[in-house]
C-alpha cells in the first residue's frame, strides 16, 4: 500500500487553507483533490461467466461440435460429445481449458476457444454501512448518490465523509479513490456523492463513523483485493482479479 505523493501534499494544504481566508473575502472555492491509495501489486480483471451468459464454442477444424450456447439456470452448458459442463462461475479462460481436456478424450488435439457473445450488464457494488448492500446495474445509478440510494441509503452510523470507490485502474493498480467533499455543512457529502460519476465493476464502501473500518477497507480490497473482493461481495461479483507481473 503506498498513498500518492500529490495526494499527500496538497490534501493536509487543503485543510489548513480555510482557516486563513478571511470571513469576508469573496474566495473561489478550490476544488478537493481526492485521497488515493493504490496497491504496490498491479493485477488483471478476469470476467466470470454466469446464468444467462452466451458463448460461443468453437472447436478448431471441428464446426460440428462447435456451438454458441447459453448458460443454464443450473450453471451448466450442453455440447455434443461432452454432454453437460459447468460454465458458471468459471472465466472463459478455464472454460476453454475445461473443455479442451474433455474433448481430447475423443477428438485429436482439439483446438478450443470460448468466445463471450452475450454478457450482464455493467453493475456497481454498494457495501459497507449502507441499509442493504446491493449489487446495482450501472445503467440505474451512474452516480455514487444514486447507487448508495438503490442500496437503501446510509445508516446512521455511516461515515458520509470518508466514503471510498474502490477500482481497477488502467495501469493495472487497485486503488482507493475517497470521495472529495468540496462544500462545508451537512449537504456537502451528498453533493459530492452526486458529482461522482463510477465506472463497470466499481466498489462503494461506506465505513462507519467512529469506527476504524477504513484500515480493514484498504487491507481487503487494496492489499488483498485477490481475497477481498470475493469474502467481501460473495458469489455475486463479476469478475475476478489475477496477479499480474510487475516488471
Amino acid at each position: 500500500m503506498r498513498v500518492l505523493g500529490p495526494v499527500a501534499v496538497l490534501l493536509p494544504a487543503v485543510l489548513i487553507l480555510p482557516g486563513c481566508v478571511s470571513p469576508v473575502a469573496k474566495v473561489p472555492q478550490a476544488p478537493v483533490p481526492p485521497a488515493v491509495v493504490q496497491s504496490a501489486t498491479r493485477f488483471r480483471k478476469e470476467y466470470l461467466l454466469a446464468p444467462g451468459d452466451q458463448v460461443e464454442v468453437a472447436v478448431r477444424r471441428t464446426p460440428e461440435v462447435s456451438r454458441t450456447v447459453t448458460v443454464r439456470p443450473d450453471g451448466f452448458i450442453t455440447l455434443p460429445m461432452v454432454q453437460d459442463v459447468a460454465a458458471a462461475g468459471r472465466s472463459p479462460r478455464e472454460l476453454a481449458a475445461d473443455l479442451t481436456k474433455l474433448f481430447s478424450e475423443r477428438l485429436l488435439h482439439p483446438e478450443v476457444v470460448v468466445i463471450p457473445t452475450q454478457v450482464r450488464q455493467p453493475v456497481i457494488y454498494v457495501t459497507g454501512d449502507v441499509t442493504a448492500p446491493s449489487v446495482v446495474p450501472l445503467r440505474d445509478a451512474p452516480t455514487a448518490v444514486q447507487a448508495i440510494t438503490a442500496a437503501g441509503g446510509l445508516r446512521r452510523s455511516g461515515a458520509t465523509k470518508e466514503i471510498a470507490i474502490i477500482r481497477l485502474n488502467p495501469e493495472g493498480y487497485v486503488q482507493a479513490i475517497q470521495v472529495p467533499v468540496a462544500v462545508k455543512g451537512q449537504p456537502g457529502p451528498y453533493m459530492a456523492l452526486r458529482s461522482t460519476l463510477l465506472q463497470p465493476d466499481d466498489i462503494i464502501f461506506v465505513p462507519e463513523t467512529g469506527r476504524s473500518q477504513v484500515s480493514r477497507m484498504l487491507e481487503d480490497f487494496v492489499n488483498r483485493p485477490l481475497v477481498g473482493v470475493t469474502s467481501v461481495l460473495g458469489v455475486y461479483v463479476n469478475f475476478r482479479f489475477i496477479e499480474a507481473l510487475t516488471r
